[in-house]
């Protein structure tokens, strides 16, 4: 893969090959893509191969989101989202160990995912639990030589941090998406930067406003149109060494967030030619 290419987030299901020609028509190389748990079939990984070799498109990441995550505000994703909530953790590990396997068959050694809100406190007994949780599914993921990376958001830097440190296992890493440390009023997403380098291997270029209204979520916007400060967050980061793809993120649909993806592409081009003259 081509350093700081650019990539997308997309879904493949149902037709592998109209989703990643609508990436190659837009100039996009690489993607990171949702666990299409309908095409984990030998057919289904045929037909992902066959339009992967078709539109010369990489994936990536294989995202893990899991059914009943919700994301309405604040008090929502602390109860619904990720390997916290003790109810659905069972359930969601046993998804994590298929998206690996799913991942494996099309030689993808990277997998991501919002764990929820992990808490603040290291002494909560919820919080010793998600460790665990975690390094199992580090272990999991090992089997095929993968590395898990965490999505930024629900956590400041610090925090975020330090449950890696407990964790403790070399294939835990970083998916730094600088919007969601905004939209979830945590933390500066440029000052993170530094705490959480050593981590990086992904990011999502994404963008978005603080929060108005105590327990909801900010607002996304396109990029460069937020509060993220998204040319200096960018600088900084390929300042601190990345050279990984840049993943396009923008939530919404239709027509609208493929012009906005293609804003984005020309923004992240326009800062990456400014830093190799």
């Amino acid at each position: 893969m081509t350093p700081l290419a650019i990539g997308v987030i997309v879904g493949i299901e149902p037709s592998p090959e109209q989703a990643l020609t609508y990436v190659r028509d837009m100039g996009i190389p690489t993607v990171q893509i949702s666990y299409p748990g309908g095409l984990d079939t030998p057919d289904g990984i045929a037909l992902i191969k066959r339009a992967l070799a078709e539109t010369g498109i990489e994936i990536t990441s294989v995202v893990c989101g899991f059914e009943g995550d919700q994301y309405s505000d604040i008090a929502t994703v602390q109860a619904t989202v990720g390997l916290v909530p003790e109810s659905t953790r069972a359930e969601r590990l046993k998804h994590i160990r298929q998206a690996s396997d799913f991942a494996s068959k099309l030689g993808v050694t990277r997998l991501q995912t919002h764990i929820g809100y992990v808490p603040e406190d290291p002494s909560d007994p919820a919080y010793q639990d998600v460790v665990a949780a975690m390094r199992t599914v580090c272990d999991d993921v090992a089997r095929h030589g993968q590395v898990f990376a965490l999505e930024t958001g629900q956590e400041t830097g610090a925090g975020l941090r330090r449950f890696i440190d407990d964790v403790d296992k070399l294939n835990l890493r970083v998916n730094f998406d600088p919007a969601n440390m905004i939209l979830y009023g945590n933390d500066n997403p440029i000052e993170a930067l530094d705490i959480l380098a050593p981590f990086i291997d992904g990011v999502h270029c994404k963008d978005g406003c603080w929060p108005t209204q105590e327990g909801q979520l900010g607002t996304e916007m396109p990029l460069g149109q937020g509060d993220v400060d998204f040319t200096r967050w960018l600088k900084k980061l390929i300042a601190l060494g990345y050279r990984g793809p840049l993943t396009i993120e923008r939530e919404i649909h239709g027509e609208q967030q493929r012009k906005d993806i293609l804003l984005a592409k020309e923004l992240i081009e326009s800062i990456t030619r400014q830093i190799n003259r």
